[in-house]
């Protein structure tokens, strides 16, 4: 099992949170932890970039969600770069490409 990293980031007024390993039920509330205390910061529209991201299972699609209904609820949201095509499956099997606004590069989903 991969380690998850999570570096934070800030470009023309987003917080891009960028994800490297696995998001997994053993490391994804490292990655809840960080939404939430990001959104009680006042940070509430993120960007979360899955780019170097291998796996997700249904507890970090879990996580994404949860951090998606806090930052709905501050008044923001969450936007994903995944241009990886196993990973975006996921989202798209699940319907949450409804939910989220997923994006192939940072610049598009900057632009959004």
């Amino acid at each position: 099992m991969a380690d998850l990293q999570i570096e934070m980031r800030r470009v023309s007024g987003a917080t891009i949170l960028d994800l490297t390993g696995e998001v997994d039920s053993y490391n994804a509330p490292k990655l809840r932890d960080r939404m939430e205390r990001l959104i009680a910061e006042g940070e509430s529209q993120l960007i979360i970039n899955l780019s170097k991201v291998d796996y997700i299972d249904s507890t970090g699609i879990g996580m994404l969600v949860g951090g998606l209904k806090q930052a709905s609820e501050a008044g923001g949201g969450i936007k994903l770069i995944c241009p990886n095509k196993d990973v975006y499956r996921l989202f798209h099997i699940t319907n949450l490409t409804r939910a989220f606004p997923i994006h192939d590069t940072e610049q598009a989903a900057l632009e959004a």
